[in-house]
């Protein structure tokens, strides 16, 4: 089965998902993917095990893309929405040719343009695209609006590295040590990601509890300056994906304030290593991933209030609810792993052929 992924920058997931579905037995892969960028600086070494890919930095590299993939010949192309223009074109010169995925993780908002966009999917979208590939039930409706019916919909196409994570889970277990007593935050440290309602929360926060928590802060952006210096904060900056998984195994709770978020893989990673959740219902993947009362809490991402309180209330449980929790946690994160993710894609297009 020769598969080529279209894809934007690679990242530590995808790495991840890519190694699993290049160990399959008979799997050829051709991956062509954006270089990495100082806002998400990935290190390019851990994506050098691929021997065939075609590595851009502006669409003008991307002019031996369709002979590239003529000469490879896939009989499945993967691509990150519809974009970016060499991949439709790419996507329109393979029609009929192989399977063609499109993975998409916008949620349904019925926004001006996301209803301009089911107006002309018929003559945009579906013309580059056999399925479309989505993480959640959020993301379906979309898909659906777009004209996708229920069989041209293939779910699961996010997966952390699992296996890294979960493995952080079990060490602790192993070593019967309760949940640390820290929040964590990671992401870009943008205004989309509520960083300043995160800021004000934590201050509040601290100012009633008895024995506030650390928030540990991983990410870069330009909000970080509002994040320094501030009592019981820390701030990582950016951390490489091999040392996420000790990252999350030194926190008890991911706080997530996010107020765009379409699905946030971060939830997958956090709840892998056992971290209960406080998300907010602006995050697509809560809607898989996070119970109230199960495993964490959902709160309005404009609400300091609302979060400040879900903050005092997780501080306050004592290790059997936060153990409880974080056991939850690690339950749910089962519905996703990479060999899912390759599982999904190869029997997708086997069913295709039947």
């Amino acid at each position: 089965m020769r598969v080529a992924v279209l894809w934007t920058g690679l990242s530590g997931y995808m790495n991840a998902c890519l190694k699993e579905l290049a160990g399959r037995e008979g799997v050829e892969l051709f991956v062509s993917h954006e270089a990495q960028k100082t806002v998400a600086p990935f290190d390019e070494r851990q994506f050098a095990w691929m021997q065939n890919r075609l590595v851009w930095r502006t669409f003008a590299d991307l002019n031996s893309l369709d002979q590239r993939l003529q000469d490879f010949s896939p009989e499945i192309v993967v691509l990150p929405s519809w974009h970016i223009t060499p991949y439709r074109r790419a996507a329109k010169l393979l029609a009929g040719k192989c399977w063609r995925v499109m993975i998409m993780d916008n949620c349904w908002r019925a926004t001006v343009k996301q209803r301009i966009g089911t107006w002309i999917a018929p003559y945009f979208v579906r013309p580059i695209a056999d399925v479309a590939w989505i993480p959640g039930e959020r993301q379906a409706v979309f898909a659906k609006r777009l004209g996708f019916a229920q069989r041209a919909i293939l779910r699961g196409s996010f997966s952390c590295d699992q296996d890294a994570f979960d493995a952080a889970y079990r060490a602790r277990k192993a070593e019967q040590r309760g949940a640390p007593r820290a929040f964590l935050f990671v992401g870009r440290l943008a205004p989309e990601k509520g960083v300043d309602v995160l800021v004000k929360a934590y201050a509040q926060y601290r100012s009633k509890a008895k024995d506030p928590w650390p928030l540990i802060c991983c990410g870069t952006g330009p909000m970080q300056p509002i994040l320094e210096g501030q009592a019981g904060i820390r701030v990582e900056g950016f951390v490489q994906p091999d040392q996420m998984p000790a990252m999350m195994a030194s926190a008890g709770c991911l706080v997530l304030p996010s107020v765009f978020e379409p699905w946030a893989l971060v939830v997958h990673e956090a709840t892998s290593a056992g971290l209960a959740v406080l998300a907010s219902d602006k995050v697509g993947a809560a809607v898989h991933l996070v119970q109230p009362e199960y495993n964490g809490y959902i709160f309005d991402p404009k609400d300091v209030d609302a979060l400040a309180g879900l903050m005092l209330r997780m501080s306050a449980m004592d290790d059997r609810q936060l153990g409880a929790m974080s056991e939850a946690s690690h339950l749910l994160s089962r519905q996703y792993s990479p060999r899912m993710w390759a599982d999904v894609l190869l029997r997708s297009v086997e069913k295709q052929h039947k």
